[in-house]
């Protein structure tokens, strides 16, 4: 069976104690350093990720600014040009309702011209016809004193009516 001798374990701890110390003193701080190492490369990434990760956000707040800029400055474009829009559309009907304004009244002044002088050929017709009549019902001609007399007779008639 197994036997155990005092000195085999004095030994084997005293074996054990050398090892530890050969080890830690060659390969104990070799991996400690490149654990080391590993740790801050981690660290420098993970700074490296985080400072990355805020110029992305302070990116976004910039572009966010300008979009919002952008559609602030497109609504107002948008908005002038309604407005200047409207300002031409108003510009448009008052000139066309000028325009209608002023056709109406040479229609208006052409109709009253022409009614004029319709109403002067009928009366110079209407006394034709009366000096025609009277004449013959006297059973004379007309001579420039009578036709006289029924102008100036109209023309009374005519400022009456």
């Amino acid at each position: 069976m197994l036997e155990f001798h005092l000195s085999t374990i004095v030994f084997t701890i005293i074996n054990l104690l050398v090892l530890y110390a050969i080890l830690r003193k060659v390969l104990f701080g070799r991996v400690n350093d490149i654990l080391e190492q590993r740790a801050n490369l981690v660290q420098q990434e993970i700074e490296s990720a985080q400072q990355g990760n805020r110029q992305a956000q302070e990116l976004k707040a910039e572009y966010e600014g300008k979009l919002t800029d952008a559609r602030q400055e497109a609504a107002k474009i948008v908005s002038d040009a309604q407005i200047r829009a409207q300002r031409v559309y108003e510009g448009k009907v008052a000139e066309a309702q000028g325009e209608a304004q002023r056709l109406r009244q040479e229609a208006q002044a052409q109709i009253a011209t022409e009614r004029e002088t319709m109403l002067q050929g009928a009366r110079k017709e209407v006394a034709s016809l009366a000096l025609l009549a009277a004449a013959k019902v006297a059973g004379r001609s007309m001579d420039a004193d009578d036709k006289s007399f029924v102008d100036e007779f109209l023309s009374e008639v005519g400022e009456q009516g």
